[in-house]
């Protein structure tokens, strides 16, 4: 008897308890598993608009293959840079707005207005910073202002801190930018750096920038000129002397 009442005081606890912090339970029970759903249902709208966005840079590359981005049909032109528009505007988060930037900037090089690609390029920058795209960017950038014989501000696009994996590339830029300055010097030096990073597999850029390293450095002939003016600069105290 007493052991059939103690089971019905549990059960009467029970009740009682249920009443108390049954609802609450049962709430956040509800919560979990609406989250745990939310949250999957946000995963997979992000990836069908990953999708979406990748379709959609797809048909863009698929324009840009069809010509050399200068001869395009003024309709696959538009068509273009109406399929850019919606990727910076719907799919601003995807990088593939970014990849649209760049092949904006790309197209805007081939058509030589020169002021819109610097700002398509620039903008990834800003949007990709210290992410490899943001480097492809500011590399292509140097390269444009080099273009226009604006050695400094190309120079102090690459500046700072560069990741070990494109150093060497960064360091031809760099090399490139000085020799088109007339600083054969400073073109030496980057050269050498670029050789000292590149990697040993890639023995094509190796052989590049050993033969970029020797179009700036001092030719035999010039060498023996120098020393025999040094030579000849050391001796002229000696001969005031003996006069």
């Amino acid at each position: 008897m007493a052991e059939h009442l103690t089971d019905e005081e549990q059960l009467e606890s029970l009740k009682r308890w249920w009443k108390e912090n049954g609802m609450q339970l049962v709430l956040i029970v509800a919560l979990s598993v609406g989250g745990w759903y939310a949250w999957q249902q946000w995963q997979g709208n992000k990836k069908a608009k990953a999708e979406m966005g990748s379709l959609i840079y797809i048909e863009m590359m698929d324009i840009a293959s069809k010509a050399p981005l200068s001869a395009l049909l003024d309709e696959q032109r538009e068509t273009m840079i109406e399929k850019s528009e919606v990727l910076k505007k719907d799919f601003a988060n995807t990088q593939y707005a970014n990849y649209a930037g760049l092949l904006l900037a790309k197209l805007a090089v081939a058509e030589k207005r020169l002021d819109d690609a610097a700002v398509e390029l620039q903008a990834v920058i800003e949007n990709t910073e210290g992410e490899e795209l943001s480097y492809i960017a500011q590399m292509r950038l140097a390269r444009l202002e080099m273009g226009r014989k604006n050695y400094p501000e190309a120079l102090q696009i690459i500046e700072g801190d560069i990741p070990p994996a494109i150093l060497a590339n960064v360091a031809e830029l760099r090399g490139d930018i000085h020799l088109f300055a007339g600083d054969n010097l400073a073109a030496r030096a980057a050269y050498q750096q670029a050789l000292d990073a590149v990697g040993s597999n890639d023995q094509r850029l190796r052989a590049l920038l050993e033969l970029k390293l020797n179009q700036v450095l001092p030719s035999p002939v010039a060498v023996s000129k120098s020393a025999a003016s040094e030579s000849s600069s050391g001796k002229a105290p000696d001969d005031e002397d003996d006069s």
